[in-house]
C-alpha cells in the first residue's frame, strides 16, 4: 500500500486462515488535480489517456503458492457499488456500458495481461467525485473448501484544485510485476516519478531510497539507506531493484526526492513476496480494525497481537517479537515516542517504532493526529 495515498487493510478471517489484502497501482499513487470550469476545465493526470489499473492482491496462509483464490469481486466508488454489464464495463451512475462511455472496467486474473483481478479507470473522475478525495473499495469472496469468506481493501485517490497542488512524488512499477515477487531469486523494480502543477518533472532531480528495517544498525526511525552518492544519501538513480532476499513476506521502501537541491516530496511503497513460507497473522482486536472518532464510543483503539504462521496456517514456535510502525497518509511516523513527546517521564525517548514488542495498540489520538485513516506495518524482529 503506498501510504502516501493508500490505506492498506490487513484482515483476519477466522474461518479460513490469515489474509492480507492490498490494492496496488502499478502506475504509482493515483491523484487528480483540476483547474477551470466547463469546456475550459483541465484535469491532470488525464485518466482517459493513462487508464490506470488498480490490482487487488490477496495472500493467504492456507494457500501453498501464497496468493488466495478469489471467487468473485465487488467494487465501490465513494461508498456506492459499481454495476457492470457482461463485457465488464460500468453501467448506471458510472457509465453506459461501452468502452468510451464508462468510467470503469473490471477485469479478472488471466495469468498473462492481468496477473491479479482489479479495476481499470477509463475516464477522469474529479467531477464524478464532486471534486473531493474519493475511496475505491474492493471486496473479494473467497472459498476454502465449503467455507466462504470475504476480505476487503481500500484505495483513496486525492482530488484537489490546481492552485492547491504543491507537487507530487510517487513510486511506480518499473516492470510488469506490480510490486509482487513471485518466486525465489525473483525481483521487481521500483521507479520514481515527480510531478508539478505543470506535469511530469525530469530535470534537476536526485533520489534517496530506503528500506524499513528497524533491526539494522545506523538507521533513522526504522529506515535503512540503500546506496548513496552524497553525504545525505541522495543519488541519480530513479529506480530501485528489490530482490527476494531483501524482504520477508512484505517489505516497505521509501523514496525521497530533491529538486535543484531542495526537498520536493516523499513516497512509501510496499512490495509483496509471495515466495516466502511465512505470514504474520495480525490478530487485531476488534477484528474490523475500526476506531470511532466519537469520544462517547468505546471503539477508541485497536490492539494487534501478531502470530507468525507458515503458509499452511501453523503457528511458528517460539513466536517472535515484532516492530510496529504507525504512519499517517503522508508517511509521518505517529508512534516514535510512547506519548508523542521527546521524552517519557523525564527519561530518554522510548522509540516504539524501533523497539520490538509482542503487541501494540493503535489509539484514537493517533488517528486524530494523522488526520483520518492511518496505517500500521508489522514486521517480525527475527
Amino acid at each position: 500500500m503506498s501510504s502516501a495515498s493508500t490505506t492498506r487493510t490487513i484482515k483476519f478471517i477466522s474461518k479460513a486462515g490469515t489474509y492480507m489484502a492490498t490494492i496496488m497501482c502499478p502506475d504509482g499513487d493515483l491523484f487528480q488535480y483540476w483547474d477551470g470550469t466547463g469546456a475550459d476545465q483541465t484535469v491532470f493526470p488525464n485518466f482517459a489517456t493513462m487508464q490506470p489499473k488498480l490490482n487487488f492482491i490477496c495472500t493467504s496462509s492456507r494457500v501453498a503458492e501464497g496468493i488466495a483464490t478469489i471467487a468473485s469481486m465487488r467494487y465501490y466508488f465513494g461508498g456506492t457499488e459499481i454495476t457492470f454489464n457482461a463485457s465488464g464495463y460500468s453501467t448506471g451512475l458510472f457509465g453506459d456500458g461501452t468502452a468510451n462511455g464508462s468510467y470503469f472496467k473490471k477485469y479478472a486474473a488471466d495469468g498473462s495481461t492481468n496477473l491479479y483481478p482489479g479495476l481499470q479507470i477509463l475516464k477522469n473522475i474529479a467531477a464524478l467525485a464532486s471534486y473531493l478525495p474519493v475511496t475505491i473499495k474492493m471486496v473479494a469472496t473467497i472459498y476454502y473448501g465449503t467455507q466462504e469468506d470475504s476480505i476487503s481493501a481500500d484505495y483513496t485517490i486525492p482530488i484537489q484544485q490546481k492552485a492547491q497542488f504543491a507537487g507530487k512524488v510517487t513510486i511506480v512499477a518499473g516492470d510488469s510485476k506490480s510490486f509482487v515477487i513471485s518466486s525465489k531469486g525473483d525481483s521487481c523494480i521500483l521507479q520514481a516519478k515527480a510531478y508539478s502543477n505543470e506535469g511530469a518533472l525530469s530535470v534537476g532531480l536526485t533520489y534517496k531510497w530506503e528500506q524499513f528495517d528497524p533491526s539494522a544498525a545506523g538507521n533513522v526511525d526504522g529506515w535503512k539507506l540503500l546506496g548513496s552518492s552524497d553525504n545525505e544519501g541522495f543519488g541519480n538513480s530513479a529506480t530501485l531493484t528489490v530482490t527476494e532476499s531483501m524482504i520477508d513476506t512484505y517489505g516497505e521502501f521509501r523514496l525521497t526526492v530533491k529538486r535543484n537541491g531542495s526537498f520536493y516530496g516523499m513516497d512509501v511503497q510496499g512490495v509483496v513476496d509471495k515466495s516466502d513460507p511465512y505470514d504474520i497473522d495480525p490478530h487485531p482486536s476488534p477484528e474490523d480494525e475500526t476506531i470511532d472518532e466519537d469520544t462517547s464510543s468505546s471503539r477508541d483503539h485497536v490492539t494487534y497481537t501478531p502470530v507468525l504462521v507458515t503458509r499452511g496456517g501453523t503457528a511458528v514456535s517460539p513466536n517472535p517479537l515484532y516492530y510496529f510502525l504507525v504512519r499517517d497518509a503522508a508517511g509521518v511516523v505517529l508512534n516514535k515516542y510512547r506519548d508523542g513527546n521527546a521524552a517519557v517521564n523525564g527519561s530518554d525517548p522510548m522509540e516504539l517504532s524501533t523497539n520490538a514488542m509482542a503487541s501494540y495498540t493503535v489509539t484514537r489520538e493517533q488517528c486524530q493526529a494523522g488526520g483520518g485513516d492511518i496505517s500500521i506495518t508489522i514486521q517480525a524482529a527475527s
